[in-house]
């Protein structure tokens, strides 16, 4: 509580120095009348305790609404951005929405294109050395089934057919050697496939009996000189890394493809 010395409080100090020379009767007559002051003394500090109490929550008062409109700026400011977030995605959703609409219409488009590539890819293999025939058709063969299983996405189809496109190009940047069973002459032999990219293909058996290479103009097997079965064996050695990379001379011809 805060003492204010008031002008009263100050007459009353005055009073009772004077009053010690006055009358008994004019003495009480001062005491009642310092007692009445004195009451007046404590009601006037009792109002200014009242008024300190009300200035301090007057400033509390100012401090929290000070900090709520702090707040509220800051969730005007939040609700303004979100606006702008909340507009972005709904036009972010009506350009997927027509994307959407158009799929049907880029799958139709699509489709036909794929297919063509298939056809394409089919007619060069017809068309190229006959190596590896069954792995190769197999995987045209899978091709045309993806294109005809509506689980398998266009995405997915042009995935697989890009993926087959890949390896066949691989082949021609690639020697190759494997071991195959053919008919020569009525019988059943094992001998040495050898692939030289897409520049030659020829076998030779193990004991060097039979050798010959794929002719494209005839389209048929054509036995080798026997001059060119060691260089044909080392072929095999270099693809089959038994022996030091060298060299290889292979007959080439072109090859034409029909479309």
């Amino acid at each position: 509580m805060k003492k204010v010395l008031t002008p009263a409080r100050g007459a009353i100090a005055a009073a009772l120095l004077v009053g010690l020379a006055l009358p008994p009767m004019a003495q009480g007559q001062l005491r009642q009348a310092l007692d009445t002051g004195e009451q007046a003394t404590r009601k006037a500090e009792q109002v200014q305790e009242q008024i300190n109490q009300l200035d301090d929550q007057r400033s509390d008062a100012v401090s929290e609404f000070r900090t709520l409109l702090q707040r509220t700026q800051a969730a005007q400011l939040y609700a303004r951005q979100q606006e702008k977030v909340v507009e972005s995605q709904r036009r972010e959703l009506e350009s997927l929405t027509e994307q959407l609409g158009r799929v049907d219409e880029i799958t139709a488009q699509t489709t036909p294109m794929l297919l063509d590539m298939i056809s394409d890819l089919e007619a060069f293999v017809q068309a190229d050395l006959p190596f590896r025939i069954d792995d190769r058709t197999q995987r045209i063969a899978d091709l045309r089934a993806a294109m005809e299983n509506a689980q398998v996405p266009i995405v997915e189809q042009y995935r697989l057919i890009i993926e087959a496109y890949k390896s066949e190009m691989e082949y021609g940047r690639t020697i190759d050697t494997w071991p195959e069973d053919i008919d020569v002459d009525g019988k059943t032999v094992t001998v040495d496939m050898f692939l030289f990219g897409r520049v030659a293909l020829v076998y030779m058996s193990p004991d060097r009996k039979y050798a010959a290479r794929w002719d494209r103009e005839q389209a048929q097997w054509v036995p080798v000189e026997s001059k060119f079965k060691e260089d044909i064996a080392q072929a095999i050695k270099v693809a089959k890394g038994t022996t030091t990379p060298s060299v290889l001379y292979a007959p080439a011809t072109r090859l034409d493809v029909e479309l």
